[in-house]
């Protein structure tokens, strides 16, 4: 059907027009969304680059954390491998004098009396089997080849010990130095001073990012900010070395309260053989410990009339290694009020006291004596001159606690015979250490004897066997001792009552206060434990480390330092070196930011938390009894990991207005 002249006439106009406005406004949007999605993807680098350096810098310190966590255990390890050394020193020397013979040892002698009764097989086979043990052991004698050999390998373990705790100090300093590294603060420091000067002296810092800016390795026209990045890494750094600190187990409080955490720890690791060689159960048997060196001769049983010989002559054996405390920095070792000599020692202040001494405080009333807690020694000495109800007038003396009376107190200085004398407290200074530099040990043995005889029943001629007991089984057989770190001579070196964490009648395996072993180890401590199996005057004992620096808080309770200090980084990039929209004139698109910066957040920090979520990793679980228990963060444990955190609201806040102000 044809169309009408007058419809074609209201369908004329210009289209084109519409079409190139409607282009152009495409045009225009797509140009911005090019230019709006340029910017995005450069707040996404910048925003991951930030992460990376912020998360490197964490891995950094966790590092750290368990480079120290590892060094410590291996402290541990060699502190156990050292008390080894020293307890089989000793052990050897014990079964030295054993088979070889004392000629100061009336025990012994007694011992190879009865031994040569009735030349049987066995008593053959045993006796040449003592000569031959005694050579093997003979070589650990002090001065002979073994001995030597021991004082070597204690000497590189105590070399080892000084050098892991120097290198945590080292490893230390140097994390802070590459988390500065990896965030380019230098380079950012350097540029910061060139431009509050108006030179360009200090741009050279840069150099020392060298390579290891993560930010430039991502992003090399992007760098940490002036004001927030350098001063939040200068908070986090106050709070980082805040966080943990180098502890001193030989020093007041610098351990703990009463410097015994590492101590605990490594006597906790002790192994059976050092903690308490004493006789034990063996292959079904009460033997003398590994090797047996208990003497049977069944042959015994065969009827001889009218012999007689030893059936059952059992060694009873006692030893242990015991870790020194003194609160003694003299270089004789006596400690006040134990010095065999004489000499002059010095109290827990670092005070001069001369052994014995019974001058102290003098006051009328026992609670005015308390008054003098805080400043107090332990062993310090006191005089009551009037008394009060439960405190009778008289001498007193400060056991750590508080003042009793002084006939009670056992003096932790360590003396052969406990001595309770009260120390002296003039001049009193700054609390003083509590040395732990010294590891002793002590073996005593003693021997029984049971006899078999022979006689005949007249008329009927029949032998019957007598048993006869003919040896106490508190005879001395024979003693051995050893010590390694600082030198102490005798008697404190191998007292029972200046050891760590051990009662006194607990002490080297009760050798001193069991009444078998009793005369023998009363023997040997005269003698003291011979030269120290450190050859190097400065090495020994426990040595200071890293670990976490708060334990508790002010309420006394535990604090769980689960989470290290975190870390905020800001970073920054002009808005110049950034990708340009491709318009020019009218149509120009200027990337937008505040004085031309664009600046991103992010934050760090490193945790303390075992990798049990993989069941793979299921070993790592610790195991406990109770499952509300938490384990405490610490040095100890190589459990660090590093984690990205949300930005607090404040950080966020700040950053924004040190952007808008230039800053």
């Amino acid at each position: 059907m044809p169309v009408s002249a007058s419809r074609l006439r209201a369908q004329r106009g210009q289209a084109m027009v519409l079409a190139l406005l409607t282009s152009l406004l495409m045009v225009l949007g797509l140009y911005a969304m090019y230019s709006t999605g340029t910017q995005a993807i450069e707040k996404i680098k910048l925003q991951n680059t930030a992460d990376a350096a912020a998360y490197s810098a964490a891995v950094a310190e966790a590092r750290d954390y368990n480079f120290s966590a590892y060094t410590n255990r291996a402290m541990v390890a060699n502190q156990v491998a050292v008390a080894q050394f020293v307890g089989l020193t000793s052990w050897f020397r014990n079964m030295s004098a054993f088979a070889n013979g004392d000629p100061t040892n009336i025990g012994r002698d007694i011992y190879q009396i009865f031994l040569e009764l009735g030349s049987t097989p066995v008593a053959n086979i045993y006796k040449r089997f003592l000569k031959v043990f005694g050579k093997i052991t003979g070589i650990f004698d002090e001065g002979r080849g073994g001995s030597t050999f021991m004082s070597a390998a204690v000497t590189v373990l105590d070399g080892l010990i000084m050098v892991y705790g120097e290198t945590q100090r080292i490893y230390h300093y140097a994390t802070a130095l590459t988390v500065a590294e990896t965030l380019g603060a230098f380079t950012t420091f350097g540029n910061a001073l060139d431009q509050l000067m108006g030179v360009s002296w200090f741009s050279g810092l840069s150099i020392l990012d060298g390579g290891g800016s993560v930010i430039k390795a991502n992003d090399s026209k992007a760098q940490l900010t002036a004001v927030m990045g350098l001063s939040s890494l200068a908070y986090h750094y106050y709070q980082w070395f805040k966080f943990t600190e180098r502890k001193d187990p030989n020093t007041d409080n610098g351990d703990g309260a009463n410097a015994d955490r590492f101590a605990q720890v490594t006597l906790d690791s002790l192994d059976d053989f050092s903690r308490d060689r004493s006789t034990k159960p063996a292959w079904g048997f009460t033997f003398f410990y590994a090797p047996p060196l208990t003497y049977i001769d069944p042959t015994r049983f065969i009827p001889q009339p009218w012999t007689f010989g030893p059936l059952f002559m059992p060694v009873i054996h006692r030893g242990g290694t015991e870790l020194k405390v003194l609160n003694d920095a003299s270089p004789s070792g006596n400690g006040s009020g134990s010095g065999s000599n004489g000499s002059t020692g010095l109290d827990c202040h670092g005070n001069s006291v001369s052994p014995g001494a019974s001058s102290g405080i003098q006051v009328d009333y026992w609670s005015d004596l308390s008054a003098y807690s805080a400043s107090a020694c332990e062993g310090d000495a006191g005089m009551v001159s009037k008394g009060d109800a439960g405190h009778p007038q008289g001498a007193y003396a400060y056991n750590g606690s508080t003042w009793i009376n002084a006939a009670t107190l056992q003096n932790t200085q360590g003396s052969a015979g406990g001595s309770t004398a009260p120390r002296s407290t003039g001049n009193r200074g700054a609390p003083g250490s509590k040395s732990k530099k010294t590891w002793t040990a002590i073996d005593a043995s003693s021997w029984a004897g049971l006899h078999i005889f022979w006689f005949v029943i007249p008329v009927i001629f029949v032998p019957i066997p007598l048993p006869i007991p003919f040896a106490p089984p508190w005879i001395p057989l024979s003693h051995g001792a050893a010590q390694s770190g600082k030198a102490l001579s005798s008697p404190v070196v191998l007292a029972t009552d200046n050891n760590f964490g051990v009662d006194a009648n607990a002490a080297y395996g009760g050798t001193m206060s069991s009444w078998t072993t009793k005369l023998s180890a009363s023997m040997r401590q005269p003698k003291g434990a011979g030269a120290s199996l450190d050859k190097i005057s400065s090495l020994g004992g426990l040595t200071p480390y890293m670990d976490v620096a708060q334990l508790k808080d002010g309420n006394g309770n535990a604090i769980s330092n689960l989470q290290g200090p975190p870390l905020v980084v800001e970073i920054e990039k002009s808005t110049d070196d950034m990708a340009q929209a491709p318009g020019t004139g009218q149509v120009a698109l200027i990337n937008g930011a505040p004085h031309n910066k664009m600046r991103v957040l992010s934050k760090a920090q490193v945790v303390f938390s075992r990798p049990t979520n993989d069941p793979g990793l299921s070993w790592f679980a610790r195991a406990s009894s109770n499952p509300q228990q938490t384990e405490l963060g610490s040095l100890y444990n190589p459990y660090w990991q590093p984690r990205l955190a949300p930005n607090q609201f404040l950080e966020q806040y700040l950053s924004m207005e040190f952007q808008q102000v230039g800053m």
